[in-house]
């Protein structure tokens, strides 16, 4: 305990969150001799900072090894009684090269001890410019979380991204909100569901975790070679396997699995790679701890596959696949809340009829052919279709019946409702559904001439949207439909809308990234990027630059990293922002923009001579064009015009390391600021005679006066963000492990249904969560291999290890806020009754690995 305590107040005391890795790329392949045998023990090395690091050939003949991204290198391969060879290399950010090398015999280099793998982490390195980080994968799997099989639970523990909604895989990154995130997996970008409005809606996003292969994130300033989105881009690359692996796990909230493995023709070769996985998640567990009770029946599967053919050193044809399916139905029969202050404590008790059916199914191929024309020069040709279809329907009645709590703890009632405040009733309805299909055909290119690396890219894209939404709601209040009409019966919200859309976009990009000198101390990333829709006809251009300096230190532990980026991001519309609060669709909504200004700092050192590092970054965003909009718990409602201007203004702080040793623990804080002014915006104030404000109508206005708002939060406006994953094991046993996973989100602004923005200046109360691991790894074949000195049998010889974990959820039992029901009592009076997320929930998962 006192080294949790210890390793726990250096963190806070630290301050803050993490740049988790280097760029990097991979390099694998075999190494033999002239007859084809396998040089088991080789080394495969290179020289970094003085230091011989590499690795050894396996006994199959195969080496793997992580460079240094956009940094030129001579890899040497020795083996004793052969000519060692040397090769030239300068891999890009997440690319994986292959080089087989075959050694003849000779005089071979004597002593050459490798120091040590190249880890990016280890080192300290950063090379990313721009704020954008690499994001290491052993952390996968170990996160305790609702979505432990979603990648967003990583992005959410050692990012500063910003969620207030376990059951939501969405997050909101320097004050954009959940449409603003462009997501890509292998280069292709992928999509969310749009009519999901409730995190107990969502299934699983696209990116599988245990599938990835390497991870990077920008949350602002990010490169040209990225599409056209407002705040963050992320990127996933999946595994190509070189031997077959993969995992199996189950749990109360459901389970997942993968395989992957690789063909070999008779060189060693590696020819065919296959990665597959399949998730299957039921929140139906988890679920029955919200205050609404009835039956739940949530099902989500996804299903992926990402293969690669190697036709020759020279081309590659890669595919990847996915069939997601989230169903999710709902009998709600009761609901009680009980809310309020100290001195007047309410209690809404609601009883229900009707039920909830949703289906949301998404197919997603992808193809791409990549050509290496020389040591230089690489060609990817792609193309994809994403198809999506959404249907929401519901009909639900509800009687409520709302009163005051006696809260005197010496009455014989204490607790009980001691009058009533009101009655009445409530009934949502909907019949929606979204069909919408995305297909594109894509090329990009990079070649490297000297110290520069000239990159390119254009894409064509069709999209096909037919849209078909009829909701409304309707609010009785003593027996009275509100709002009230003598002579018809008027519902409180209803929006119609049938639309089909077809459109073209055509976008590109050019870059180049310079290595100003042969050290890479100054890096330059600058180019430009455009887009055109053929529905607004209009063509927008973005310059973006992004630079990075890193000075020599004489301290060679520790590394300084100054990193500048800024440029224009445009966001095109895509459906959605175009159709407004009313059902009507504006066909000649403009792309929303953001000029991005970021500063940031980075520094790498060693405590306990375990790598830390510490990053803070600032960043202003001046936006334009905006559509304002409204959250409706996780569903965007936009106005559907061009009317707002505003700014983001905030800093970020970070801090990785490994506290405990080989155990990365993150700690991460943002201060933000965001507003917006929206044109045409005003109310009228009513006076009295000596000046005061009365309410419209009153008898004693004698005058009005016009006002207008100015700057008010937008919808996004959390102003402090803190996270933090810390991991433990038992001391001299790491067999036994903690993963703590802690959130606190300041509250974001809110106010009553009545799409007048300015009145949502009141703030939901903060989000505050922990959640609690406890693994325990029951098998461990390289133990047992120490133990007994031979390869184990049977259960042993197949399983590479198992983990069982135990986690608590909400450990505090603290009841997060995710919105508000809005209803009325006898006098008209309007009450905010909140909509309380999870409580406190146990879950049991158990991992089984393999290799």
């Amino acid at each position: 305990m006192f080294r949790y305590a210890i390793t726990l107040s250096l963190l806070f005391l630290l301050g803050i969150s993490p740049l988790l890795a280097q760029d990097s790329g991979i390099l694998y392949g075999s190494v033999k001799g002239e007859n084809n045998e396998p040089l088991v023990g080789a080394k495969v090395f290179f020289v970094l900072k003085g230091q011989t690091l590499g690795t050894d050939v396996n006994e199959r003949g195969n080496y793997q090894i992580r460079l240094p991204a956009n940094f030129p290198l001579q890899i040497i391969f020795n083996y004793v009684g052969h000519a060692p060879d040397t090769i030239a290399v300068n891999l890009s950010p997440n690319e994986r090269f292959e080089v087989n090398i075959w050694l003849k015999p000779g005089a071979h280099i004597p002593e050459v001890v490798i120091k040590a793998k190249y880890e990016p982490e280890d080192a300290g390195n950063n090379d990313l410019i721009g704020g954008q980080i690499s994001i290491s994968t052993r952390t996968i799997g170990y996160i305790p979380s609702p979505n432990a099989d979603d990648i967003s639970s990583l992005l959410k523990a050692v990012t500063s991204v910003t969620s207030s909604n376990e059951l939501s895989s969405s997050y909101s990154v320097r004050g954009g909100n959940y449409d603003e995130n462009l997501v890509y997996v292998n280069g292709f970008e992928v999509y969310r569901p749009f009519l999901i409005r409730s995190g107990q809606q969502e299934g699983l996003s696209f990116a599988n975790p245990h599938m990835a292969d390497s991870i990077i994130f920008a949350a602002g300033g990010f490169s040209a070679n990225y599409g056209d989105k407002m705040s963050s881009v992320l990127g996933v690359w999946y595994k190509q396997p070189d031997s077959l692996a993969g995992t199996f796990s189950v749990g109360l909230l459901g389970g997942s699995a993968h395989l992957e493995g690789a063909i070999r023709n008779k060189k060693g070769f590696k020819k065919f790679t296959f990665l597959t996985g399949i998730r299957y998640k039921s929140n139906q567990y988890i679920l029955r701890s919200l205050e609404t009770q009835g039956q739940y029946n949530p099902s989500f599967l996804d299903l992926q596959g990402y293969f690669t053919y190697q036709f020759n050193p020279k081309l590659r044809l890669e595919w990847i696949t996915n069939y997601a399916r989230n169903r999710f139905t709902f009998q709600p029969v009761d609901r009680e809340t009980t809310f309020g202050v100290v001195n007047q404590v309410l209690r809404l008790n609601i009883y229900f009829d009707g039920q909830e059916n949703d289906s949301y199914q998404t197919y997603m191929n992808g193809l791409a052919l990549v050509q290496t024309l020389n040591e230089r020069t690489e060609l990817r040709w792609m193309a994809s279709a994403y198809v999506s279809q959404e249907n929401e329907r519901f009909d639900i009645l509800g009687e409520y019946f709302i009163g005051e709590v006696e809260n005197d703890l010496g009455d014989e009632d204490f607790g009980q409702v001691r009058y009533s405040l009101g009655v009445g009733g409530l009934q949502n309805f909907a019949r929606n559904q979204l069909n919408w299909t995305v297909a594109n055909a894509e090329h990009q290119g990079k070649s490297q001439q000297g110290t520069h690396e000239i990159a390119w890219g254009v894409k064509y894209q069709r999209e096909i949207i037919d849209d078909r939404i009829n909701e409304w709601k309707r609010i009785d209040s003593a027996g009275y439909s509100m709002p009230f009409a003598a002579d018809e019966v008027v519902v409180d919200y209803v929006l119609k809308s049938n639309f089909e859309l077809n459109s073209n976009r055509i976008s590109g990009y050019v870059m180049d990234t310079w290595m100003v000198d042969d050290s890479s101390a100054f890096r330059l990333n600058y180019g430009a990027r455009f887009t055109w829709w053929d529905v607004n006809k209009e063509l927008v251009v973005s310059p973006r630059a992004q630079i990075s300096y890193r000075p020599d230190l004489k301290k060679k532990s520790r590394e300084v990293i100054i990193t500048a980026s800024g440029g224009l991001y445009a966001q095109p519309p895509f459906y959605r922002e175009m159709r407004n609060l009313q059902g009507e669709v504006n066909l000649d909504l403009k792309a929303q923009k953001s000029v991005h200004a970021l500063l940031g700092f980075n520094y790498g050192f060693k405590i306990f001579n375990r790598p830390f590092r510490f990053s803070t970054e600032l960043y202003y965003k001046y936006l334009y064009d905006l559509v304002p909009y409204e959250f409706d718990n996780v569903l965007i409602r936009y106005a559907g015009r061009n009317s707002s201007t505003g700014y983001v203004a905030g800093i970020d702080l970070r801090l990785s390391g490994e506290l405990v040793k080989d155990n990365e623990s993150y700690v991460s804080m943002t201060i933000l600021q965001t507003a917006e002014n929206i044109d045409g915006d005003f109310y009228d104030v009513y006076l009295d005679e000596a000046g005061n404000a009365v309410e419209a109508g009153s008898p004693d206005a004698v005058s009005s006066e016009r006002r207008y708002p100015g700057n008010i939060p937008r919808p996004t406006d959390q102003r402090v963000v803190f996270n933090m994953f810390f991991q433990d094991h038992l001391p001299k046993n790491e067999n036994f492990k903690m993963h703590l996973n802690l959130v606190f989100a300041s509250g974001l602004p809110f106010g009553p249904p009545d799409n007048d923005r300015y009145r949502d200046t009141l703030r939901i109360p903060p989000y505050r969560r922990v959640d609690i691991g406890f693994s325990a790894r029951l098998y461990n074949r390289d133990t047992r291999i120490k133990k007994r000195e031979s390869d184990p049998k049977g259960f042993g010889r197949a399983f590479e290890n198992v983990w069982a974990t135990l986690e608590v959820y909400n450990l505090l039992g603290i009841n997060n806020t995710i919105s508000y029901l809005w209803i009325k009592d006898l006098n008209n009076t309007t009450y905010a009754v909140p909509n309380y997320l999870t409580a406190r929930l146990i879950n049991f998962r158990v991992v089984f690995r393999f290799s």
